[in-house]
């Protein structure tokens, strides 16, 4: 009851910004063909978009539990032309002649000026309560393996899912742990005691992390709550490299699986960014390169081999060290260090944003899902070094691949450029492959790719 109360009053409020928008464009419509004072024009353009905003505001903030209700642009768009259609026609009817081309003109500007600016200062306003911790959705992740762990980064990353994880549940795992940043509530048979504690509205299932009985209950709390959103991890890791569709046909519901690929336009927007981010970063990299001969002698860069685009081997040059504590050191193990790899960026080798590059020395055959790894150019930076220190979960890199738009390298370059000159020692640029696992060294760099003596 309380859901359908919900869902009439949001499509009451959103009734109600349309009528408001077809009212205030046909008042301001004949305004203009009855002759009205030129200042009143410019108001009630200006009462036109701001009733738009308000009730659009108040359709997205009525419904807390679902926050992303704002409607895809083409579909706004669409309805964005039919209610002016409409208010054509009011028009047409009320004054009982054709308004004039400026009239049609001014009504069509009207319409979507009105619906674009408003569906940008929505959005804006959203991302900025989301990120406060507002008008999120509560939830609860059931299972504690690598799987989940991966959901749970992915959910903390990015603000735009409107997802808040506000606890796990696991066998296994000792109550109060932490599953990456998400503390470990307790038995997924505690499921139904645990969301009325924690008043959670949706729940992630990791099929494989937890046994056939905490299944069977889960499924049975998901019946019993009509309100409560069920979301089933897949169960095999390979699914997460892939594009996962729901597929029908008559069966069961199954996933269809189709391989994960760069799409054209993605592609030649990647690679405008990092022709034009790398350009603007090379008289940085010159400044580094020339503070490092003047502090400190020896080679100036390191070479390392990494694995490109579809196994090929490309040399990535390094910043060298000097001696313990020089500030020639300092820059090597920051971000700084990276900026010699520039030119092959710019040569399209490397990329500013991408998977973490692979050591060539290690065996193309044990490198898992390695098809996927090496559908892009490896990265100087990307979701493995998100928040400045290494993440060494190779689905880390597979989820950014599978969900790539160009605005998550937009996003990632700007974090790793604020960090760039700052003291923080970057994640190793190179990630080492052991028994076709990865591995990280605690010391902050990959010991089976640097010299000893170079640190």
């Amino acid at each position: 009851m309380r859901q359908l109360v919900a869902i009439l009053g949001h499509r009451t409020f959103g009734a109600s910004r349309d009528a408001a928008f077809v009212a205030a464009v046909t008042a301001t419509v004949l305004a203009i063909s009855d002759g009205y004072p030129a200042w009143e024009i410019p108001a009630l353009t200006l009462i036109n978009v701001l009733v738009v905003l308000a009730c659009g505001i108040a359709t997205d903030l009525y419904d807390t539990s679902h926050p992303r209700v704002i409607a895809p642009p083409l579909q706004r768009m669409v309805r964005t032309l039919i209610w002016v259609l409409l208010t054509y026609l009011t028009v047409h009817f009320v004054t009982d002649g054709t308004p004039e081309r400026r009239t049609i003109v001014y009504l069509w500007g009207s319409a979507v000026t009105a619906f674009t600016v408003g569906y940008a200062l929505r959005a804006m306003a959203l991302v900025w309560f989301q990120r406060r911790g507002m008008l999120r959705e509560r939830l609860l992740i059931v299972g504690g393996d690598e799987q989940a762990l991966m959901v749970a980064n992915q959910i903390a990353h990015d603000h735009r899912l409107a997802l808040e994880a506000v606890g796990v549940l696991d066998e296994f795992a000792p109550r109060s742990s932490l599953l990456g940043n998400v503390p470990v509530l307790g038995d997924p048979l505690e499921l139904d005691a645990i969301i009325e504690r924690t008043r959670a509205t949706a729940v992630i299932v990791v099929a494989n992390a937890i046994s056939w009985e905490a299944n069977e209950y889960v499924m049975q709390v998901a019946a019993d709550r009509r309100e409560l959103r069920v979301f089933m991890v897949a169960g095999v890791s390979d699914l997460l490299s892939s594009e996962v569709l729901a597929a029908r046909d008559g069966l069961p519901p199954l996933v269809r699986l189709r391989p994960a690929q760069l799409k054209r336009s993605d592609a030649i927007v990647k690679r405008a960014i990092d022709v034009s981010v790398g350009v603007a970063l090379l008289p940085l990299m010159v400044a580094v390169l020339a503070i490092a001969r003047l502090t400190s002698r020896g080679s100036l860069t390191r070479k390392r081999q990494v694995l490109g685009r579809g196994g090929n081997v490309v040399s990535m040059r390094l910043l060298a060290y000097g001696p313990p504590g020089s500030l020639r050191s300092r820059l090597a193990g920051g971000r700084a260090g990276k900026l010699p790899a520039l030119p092959a960026v710019l040569l399209g080798r490397l990329s500013l944003v991408g998977p973490r590059p692979l050591p060539a020395t290690v065996p193309i055959e044990a490198v898992p899902w390695r098809r996927r790894l090496l559908l892009m150019a490896p990265g100087l930076t990307g979701p493995w070094d998100r928040d400045g220190s290494p993440s060494d979960s190779l689905l880390d890199d597979l989820t950014y691949i599978r969900t790539y738009t160009p605005w998550s390298d937009i996003r990632l370059l700007v974090a790793s450029l604020g960090r760039l000159m700052t003291r923080q020692r970057a994640v190793p640029a190179v990630r080492e492959v052991t028994n076709g696992a990865s591995a990280l060294h605690p010391n902050g760099i990959d010991a089976a790719l640097e010299p000893p003596t170079s640190r």
